[in-house]
């Protein structure tokens, strides 16, 4: 049965370009999934039947010492995260005490991620002793770059109205948050301008951000699958209205076109 969840309905938008785009501006995409704290999940050692069944696509183990400190003198606590990387180090899986994260840097499209992420909850269901995460979420972060001012045909006009207007000269700095709340889950938007550095004459590029962030609370490990595919649809009505025609039609050209 498909959950549904009040954060479903925050975004009004519905595009019809869902899984359309031949390219992307993704620089890295997360899915941290939380769950009733382990504490055996801090310990030096990661659980042996995890660390099996990640062996083969996830080669290289790292273990990262974290401490979290309180008010007073006892207050600190020494806790491990066990990383796994994939052969070529572009994805990741980290376990913590309450929270299990899939990211990557070499991302295609949603349905090798969700078919990543499965396989990594199918895994963690066998030691993280609970039939529910707490909390999952996706979240993308986009980078326009497009050689040129991004604002300029390449972002929707709706986030950068300041800056097509003319009113202000010598900007440094733009940026933006939208936020958007449900009792069992929301979306958050980040948007902004970035410079680059030209390596070359020391003159800066603009590119652009567009960083989403969706999640739901108390999801069932039985409907994790269809929780994501409405998350991931929620962040991409958010991404596809917040680019402008330019960049829509980047995305929609083959890889080997160049940027306009």
């Amino acid at each position: 049965m498909t959950p549904n969840f009040n954060a479903d309905s925050l975004v009004a938008i519905r595009s019809k370009n869902v899984d359309g785009y031949k390219r992307n501006f993704l620089r890295q995409a997360v899915c941290e999934l939380r769950f009733p704290t382990l504490m055996e999940l801090g310990e030096p050692r990661p659980p042996a039947v995890f660390v099996k069944a990640l062996r083969k696509e996830y080669p290289h183990l790292e273990l990262a010492n974290e401490v979290s400190l309180g008010i007073g003198a006892n207050s600190s606590n020494n806790t491990h995260a066990h990383i796994f990387r994939s052969a070529k180090f572009t994805w990741t899986v980290s376990l913590r005490q309450s929270a299990l994260t899939v990211e990557t840097t070499a991302y295609h499209d949603y349905a090798h991620m969700q078919e990543k992420v499965l396989g990594i909850v199918e895994a963690a269901s066998k030691i993280i002793d609970s039939d529910f995460f707490t909390r999952i979420g996706l979240r993308y972060i986009n980078i326009i770059d497009c050689g040129s001012n991004p604002v300029l045909g390449w972002v929707n006009p709706e986030l950068v109205g300041p800056l097509l207007s003319d009113n202000f000269k010598g900007i440094h700095e733009y940026a933006g948050k939208l936020q958007l709340m449900a009792d069992d889950g929301g979306c958050l938007l980040h948007h902004g301008i970035i410079l680059k550095q030209k390596q070359t004459a020391g003159e800066s590029i603009p590119e652009y951000l567009l960083d989403i962030d969706a999640f739901r609370n108390d999801v069932q490990l039985s409907n994790i699958g269809k929780t994501l595919d409405a998350i991931h649809s929620q962040v991409f009505d958010i991404f596809d209205w917040a680019i402008g025609p330019k960049a829509r039609e980047y995305l929609l050209a083959e890889s080997n076109q160049k940027k306009a």
